[in-house]
């Protein structure tokens, strides 16, 4: 590509972004009517199928634009949004917590305007909210691609203080865990577009905050362990095999008690 073809898309890409938060608050309008009509006389599932993919589709183009503040909001959005059960179990109370999501939406696009690159109240706020939403005080990043084995997971973590965000993707996880706080990452090594290997790597690599949880990596290798001995590779590996719900168990324990006062009684 020629420097006069890329800085034409660099400008194209720059009006699209503009565009897109123009749009902004039109669709945080609508959103806002929304849960107030579903406050109002309930979750209709047309209802709250529209507000879900409102949600998701502000979630891909912030992503998109390199706008990651408001990604990180949607993607807290849309964990609550996939607890209620396609919206049945979306109650007044869960109504509430997603219209703070909405004013924190409207905040960032006035923080982005603004030209503010780091958003600290936001990130503040969020926590808060994640604490409102359940009692359980770690929040583990959950990898893998086979339904069968996160629900084995999911089952087996049940026992624990912690709150499972599960996602399939190794890429799309690497780009959350780099912008949103956990305390833990578990991923298989198994997972399309960026290996557990691969994401656990890069993590450690970055500068973010997370950079050091401590992380598990979870395989069907039973000799992955002997060579995976950098300071980049995971702090504990699991090997799929019976006993693989009460390992996983037990060494997630060990790994927040590591750094955590909680699970140690």
């Amino acid at each position: 590509m020629s420097s006069i073809n890329s800085d034409t898309f660099q400008q194209m890409l720059l009006q699209l972004r503009n565009t897109f938060l123009e749009g902004m608050p039109e669709k945080l309008d609508r959103l806002e009517n929304l849960l107030l009509e579903m406050e109002k006389s309930g979750a209709d599932s047309e209802i709250f199928n529209e507000f879900y993919r409102i949600v998701h589709s502000l979630k891909g183009s912030g992503g998109t634009f390199g706008l990651h503040i408001t990604t990180t909001i949607c993607h807290q959005l849309e964990d609550l949004l996939n607890t209620t059960d396609g919206g049945t179990k979306y109650t007044p109370a869960l109504i509430a917590i997603s219209l703070n999501f909405v004013d924190l939406l409207r905040l960032a696009v006035e923080q982005i305007h603004a030209e503010n690159t780091s958003f600290p109240q936001i990130e503040e706020r969020l926590g808060e909210l994640r604490k409102q939403l359940t009692k359980k005080p770690f929040t583990v990043l959950l990898v893998d691609n086979s339904k069968l084995l996160t629900k084995i997971y999911l089952q087996a973590l049940a026992e624990l203080p912690v709150r499972p965000v599960v996602m399939s993707d190794g890429l799309q996880a690497l780009m959350r865990v780099l912008t949103e706080p956990f305390d833990l990452l578990i991923t298989t090594n198994e997972i399309p577009v960026l290996n557990g290997v691969a994401l656990i790597g890069a993590l450690k690599l970055s500068s973010v905050k997370n950079h050091n949880i401590k992380s598990i990596l979870i395989t069907s290798n039973k000799k992955i362990a002997t060579y995976l001995n950098r300071t980049t590779d995971a702090d504990y590996i699991i090997v799929k095999d019976a006993k693989l719900a009460q390992n996983l168990v037990d060494v997630t324990r060990r790994a927040l008690s590591a750094t955590n006062d909680v699970l140690q009684t």
